[in-house]
């Protein structure tokens, strides 16, 4: 096992998986050293598990569909916001998404839009 292919690996692995769960499977590999990544250092693993949440958080906050219904948008905003859907969000991204939502609808989040479209 040299620094090289350790160093090989972490480049290319570029690619985020696109679900949540997806995620959460890839990282418990990466941390657990399994398949490719038994090449890799400790130090390398951990850089590689925080390089893939970074770049899948990127991706998710990105590619968020925001329903234009209000309505639909509304009750998909609390459900994030509460937690009560994808659970496992960092508080930075659970605020990048929320943004999203009020960008696209109006700041305040569904109290304020539907205080407008009354």
């Amino acid at each position: 096992m040299s620094k090289t292919s350790g160093s090989h690996a972490v480049k290319e692995f570029t690619k985020a998986p696109l679900t949540e769960e997806g995620l959460t499977e890839t990282v418990q590999k990466i941390n657990a050293g399994t398949d490719e990544f038994s090449l890799l250092s400790h130090p390398g693993r951990v850089a590689l598990a925080q390089k893939v949440t970074e770049q899948w958080e990127q991706d998710f906050v990105a590619g968020f569909h925001i329903s234009d219904d209000l309505s639909k948008a509304g009750e998909e905003y609390a459900a994030i916001e509460q937690g009560d859907k994808y659970p496992s969000l960092s508080d930075s991204v659970r605020e990048a998404v929320l943004r999203r939502f009020d960008d696209r609808h109006g700041d305040g989040g569904p109290r304020s839009w539907q205080l407008d479209g009354s």
